[in-house]
């Protein structure tokens, strides 16, 4: 293992294994195991996938230090074992003929980094568009500048100002977002009336990802039910009209 640190309490792991960066893809997460009991956080935590190196078998995984669990994970050293499951969850379903819209926010930028990579060599016609409160929340600069991104902040101090709602193309798309709850509502909510396709990643407690604990159920609409699902089974990745948000 592999570890970069972003700064503000960004960071990456790097773990290296052949099997998992050949049939990993963006959508998948991965539950990984805390290696020190002395945090307090026994559970083993999701990561999305971000990118992989294949000549390299090595796949990334992005996160925020937000509690005591990944805290934990931002001081392993070069070199620590990780146990890990996955590739878990299902992935964002590329098989469409309209341009793709991908709107992430903070951390959920994720997925789209490695997503981003398959659609420009697949020469599907995209655009991400890449918000977060300040210059402090956008990484990758470097990485998504050879792809068609557009980067804002809420403060202005890197990219357009204002959120990245504010800056949704209108038309008929195939739309991916991944990020908060409240940005991903309003993407729905900005496309829901027009011809496209909205499909939301949805981030959940979890403690097994397999679908066992039931920690990660989440209310879902089918026709005129609403159903639990659990996240770690049928999503991460949900249409968003099936997703109930008025709560």
């Amino acid at each position: 293992m592999d570890k970069k640190e972003w700064g503000d309490n960004y960071f990456s792991l790097f773990l290296k294994d052949k099997e998992i960066s050949e049939i990993v893809f963006p959508g998948n997460f991965f539950m990984v195991k805390i290696p020190y009991f002395e945090s307090g956080a026994i559970l083993p935590r999701p990561f999305s996938i971000a990118r992989v190196f294949k000549e390299e078998n090595v796949f990334e995984l992005f996160f925020q230090v937000v509690g005591k669990g990944t805290e934990v994970f931002s001081k392993l050293k070069e070199g620590d074992y990780l146990e890990i499951l996955g590739p878990l969850g299902n992935k964002f379903p590329i098989k469409t003929e309209k341009k793709i819209i991908m709107v992430a926010g903070g951390r959920g930028i994720s997925p789209f980094l490695y997503l981003s990579e398959i659609l420009k060599r697949e020469k599907k016609d995209f655009l991400l568009i890449y918000g977060g409160k300040s210059e402090k929340d956008i990484k990758f600069r470097h990485y998504l500048s050879s792809y068609n991104t557009l980067f804002i902040t809420e403060d202005g101090s890197y990219g357009e100002k204002g959120l990245v709602t504010d800056f949704l193309p209108k038309g008929a798309f195939t739309v991916f977002s991944c990020g908060p709850e409240i940005m991903m509502e309003k993407v729905y909510e900005f496309y829901k009336k027009t011809n496209s396709e909205v499909f939301v990643s949805l981030e959940e407690r979890m403690a097994c990802g397999t679908g066992v604990c039931y920690g990660c159920a989440k209310k879902i609409r089918r026709g005129d039910k609403i159903e639990m699902v659990r996240v770690c089974q049928e999503g991460p990745v949900f249409n968003a009209k099936e997703v109930v948000w008025d709560e």
